[in-house]
């Protein structure tokens, strides 16, 4: 769960590289470092976030790479951040991955004498380039190298002559095309457009060779294709956060979820017609938007289940050429998801890829890709994407039924009411007040029944990774079969409610744990005696897991800022989880 970013032939390209760290710091922000040629390697790296980093060190270099960190193995030390130097001084080398058989190679090593200095995996696969390639580096003797590597390993290497090798296996890497022969090295799409005029997608195996201008050495066609840059955009603008920009973009992203899609949504619904079983596949916020679909689905076919990504392996034995899978993903290099869809592909089982970022590992992966196109989401906590993904479920649930698109027109009318609904000063007095009065507890229980259960579940999710506030969501069904023996005076507990949904199950669900003195927070169109405060939520009850889930967001938001926590880059999260 790194990042990688490099320049090749561009006289700013030290400064390009910390730039284009800077737009992937969400993959990981403990540490970061630039590598340069000139006439020798030279390395700069820093603990800490990149994002505050005004001015380089470093001299300007044509040829540069960089790397912003999420610890894997070894402490945050300046010492183990990368690039990590050949101890010959002939080559820096970055990696986005681990290591799986790190342990049993940095032994081999050790007896054979050489010395490690740093805690991480990456150094070893230095030190076998570094005593595999002992006079230079060439293709067969990486290739060879490369063969003992375990794991989801992407390596960027950069030579004291100026050449780099490029090798991407699992963790994704991306190579741009820019003005004037200048190239580029990026972990994400999103982070190379602003450089870049074309890309390419490196496929798992592929190494690239570039000494003034690119090789492939794995049998592959290097073949680029435009970049659309308007919808890759990951400028804040005016906001003060990208959490809160990406929540205010919701309106706008929602119905670009679905905008000229009939003929995907018809191809889904011939899919799910002739499928024995569909597992809906995610995980994260992913896994509650797949379990909100789960429901959706529900309404018309029964053999349809929630599969958490990390626990595919149950289900091995299940999978067949007559199944369907809808895999969501924010990033699409998520590797718990990658990996059972590996297996189930193993198996004949047919994908559909449900993903936000233009040429991931997901979408290239999938029998069928459904781009969701809500635009690039920087803030690690998932916003726009997971409301987009929930949206698709209940856009697919009505197609099924009507097979036409008439949802759409209701859905603009909701987009129309969200957006003022978000600058109500109302709804933000509400939010606010009930924010001071959470941001003051040490726990927090949300309750919500049927298709409103997954709402509760990422509500929990949203206050537990941003505002690091503990916090469960449950079945208001399941109150009284034991959480119930939780609830103390002052507790808070938040309950959804939507009026075509259990309302009076959920009403007497807020006043069971109200009797036991909890505060209650009522989330929904109008407000209940019972309620201790009070969210009012637009008015078009078919949303309300929809809108439950971007109060959560607000919330989460407006408790972080009083606390003063960073709400873009939560503690020991990064955005795109490429390690298991």
């Amino acid at each position: 769960m790194c990042g990688i970013y490099a320049c090749l032939g561009d006289a700013m390209a030290s400064q390009k590289v910390l730039a284009g760290l800077k737009r992937i710091e969400y993959r990981g922000y403990d540490s970061w470092g630039i590598a340069i040629c000139d006439r020798q390697i030279k390395i700069e790296k820093h603990v800490g976030k990149i994002g505050e980093v005004k001015k380089l060190t470093l001299a300007d270099s044509a040829t540069a790479i960089g790397h912003t960190r999420w610890a894997t193995h070894g402490g945050v030390t300046e010492n183990n951040a990368h690039p990590h130097l050949a101890q010959n001084g002939s080559f820096a080398l970055v990696q986005n991955g681990v290591l799986e058989n790190y342990q049993e190679l940095k032994e081999e090593l050790q007896q054979s004498g050489y010395k490690f200095h740093t805690e991480t995996d990456t150094e070893v696969i230095v030190a076998l380039i570094e005593t595999t390639c002992k006079t230079k580096i060439e293709a067969p003797k990486i290739q060879q190298v490369i063969k003992r590597l375990a794991g989801r390993n992407t390596i960027l290497l950069l030579t004291q002559t100026g050449e780099v090798w490029a090798y991407r296996q699992g963790s994704p890497l991306i190579v741009g095309q820019g003005k004037n022969d200048s190239y580029f090295f990026s972990s994400d799409l999103a982070s190379i457009s602003h450089d870049a005029l074309n890309y390419h997608v490196l496929e798992n195996g592929e190494l690239v060779h570039f000494a003034g201008q690119l090789q492939n050495f794995s049998g592959q066609k290097i073949t680029f294709q435009k970049i659309n840059h308007k919808s890759l955009s990951v400028d804040k603008g005016d906001y003060k956060h990208f959490m809160f920009k990406e929540i205010h973009e919701q309106p706008d992203s929602l119905q670009k979820v679905i905008l000229n899609k009939q003929n995907l949504f018809a191809s889904i619904a011939k899919e799910i017609d002739g499928a024995r079983n569909i597992y809906v596949v995610g995980a994260g916020s992913a896994s509650y938007a797949a379990m909100s679909i789960v429901f959706e689905l529900r309404q018309h076919r029964q053999n349809i289940c929630h599969l958490a990504a990390y626990d595919y392996s149950d289900y091995n034995n299940l999978f067949s050429e007559k199944d369907l899978a809808i895999v969501l993903s924010q990033s699409g290099e998520t590797a718990d998801t990658i990996e059972a869809v590996e297996v189930m592909k193993r198996s004949g089982v047919k994908i559909v890829s449900v993903v936000n970022m233009p040429g991931s590992s997901l979408l290239q992966m999938a029998d069928l890709a459904y781009p969701l196109d809500v635009g690039a989401e920087i803030g690690v906590a998932s916003t726009k994407a997971l409301t987009g993904h929930m949206l698709f479920g209940m856009a697919l649930a009505e197609y099924l039924v009507t097979k036409d698109f008439a949802f759409a027109g209701e859905l603009a009318a909701y987009c129309k009411k969200l957006a003022a609904w978000l600058t109500d000063p109302k709804i933000t007095f509400q939010i606010k007040t009930v924010a001071k009065f959470l941001s003051q507890k040490d726990d927090l229980y949300i309750l919500g029944r049927g298709r409103l259960l997954p709402s509760a579940l990422e509500f929990a999710l949203k206050i537990k990774e941003v505002a690091y506030l503990h916090a469960e969501g449950f079945s208001a069904g399941e109150l009284k079969h034991g959480v119930i023996a939780l609830i103390e005076k002052n507790t808070p507990v938040v309950c959804l409610v939507a009026a075509d949904t259990n309302k009076n199950d959920m009403i007497s669900a807020a006043h069971e744990v109200k009797a036991r003195g909890a505060k209650v927070i009522g989330l929904a169109s109008q407000n209940e005696e019972v309620f201790d405060y009070f969210i009012e939520l637009p008015k078009m009850e078919k949303f309300t897991k929809l809108s439950s889930v971007i109060v959560a967001q607000l919330l989460t938001y407006e408790i972080a800022l009083l606390k003063k926590l960073d709400p873009d880059k939560p503690r020991n999260l990064a955005k795109s989880v490429t390690v298991k």
